[in-house]
């Protein structure tokens, strides 16, 4: 059977048609623009059988110290809801910076620190999604400080959203807009001509490149500790295309 780790690629770079994870995220997961993703039903997705079941395969990786630990799976309540850098913001400036990715649930089993992340479905029913090592999401959260999280997975970068103004939480986000908090028009700017030529139709898309990141390449490091990622079965496509983003990204920043 195929590791898991290297089927995730294999199946990213199936999903052709996809130039940037932020245009998936459109179709990723769904929130009223007044009241937020419904965390209820994501705190029991993240506490379902399921979840459970896959945190315990990611804590039983190679290499992990948890697999030899006897010590139980705790799964913490903190929903920590993940936005992603929106296409239509990128193309028009239009609407809200990020759309909904997914929530964040942080788990542990011994030393070792885990996040589940949970979605809708199209009938809006919240399931697991993925699990990764680390515990990312927690620490930008802790550091947005109430604010709303934004990623621009194609960086690694990680934002703090307060109003019209956007705040970097992390070095790769420093980089990318400077230390000092700038405006979301600022951003858009930014963001525009970052991404201008890797719209639908480009080179870009055509040598099947998603993200910034190059799927072919990608398999000679699928064996880093900090990128072990599951699927879970039945996950969206959207979602699916996310995942080498969300590789990258682990290795990057957890």
């Amino acid at each position: 059977m195929m590791p898991v780790k290297k089927l995730v690629l294999r199946t990213a770079a199936g999903l052709v048609g996809t130039l940037l994870a932020f245009a998936a995220t459109a179709t990723a997961a769904t929130a009223s623009p007044t009241t937020g993703p419904d965390l209820a039903a994501a705190a029991t997705a993240a506490h379902s059988a399921e979840a459970t079941k896959l945190l315990g395969k990611a804590a039983q990786r190679p290499g992990s110290a948890a697999a030899k630990s006897t010590a139980k799976l705790a799964i913490q309540q903190d929903v920590i809801p993940v936005y992603a850098l929106s296409a239509d913001f990128v193309r028009t400036g239009a609407g809200d910076v990020g759309t909904l990715w997914y929530v964040a649930t942080p788990a542990t089993k011994g030393t070792d620190k885990l996040t589940v992340f949970t979605a809708p479905d199209q009938a809006g029913a919240w399931h697991p999604v993925n699990v990764a090592t680390g515990n990312t999401e927690a620490t930008m959260a802790a550091a947005a400080r109430g604010a709303k999280l934004l990623t621009e997975p194609q960086l690694g970068a990680w934002y703090a959203v307060t109003g019209s103004t956007l705040r970097a939480l992390n070095p790769e986000a420093t980089k990318a807009i400077g230390s000092a908090p700038i405006a979301l028009s600022a951003y858009r700017q930014q963001v525009s001509d970052r991404y201008e030529d890797k719209q639908a139709g480009s080179t870009y898309a055509k040598n099947g490149t998603a993200g910034g990141y190059d799927v072919a390449a990608s398999t000679t490091q699928e064996d880093t500790p900090g990128a072990w990622l599951i699927l879970a079965a039945g996950t969206a496509v959207a979602l699916a295309l996310g995942a080498v983003t969300l590789i990258t990204r682990r290795r990057r920043t957890a």
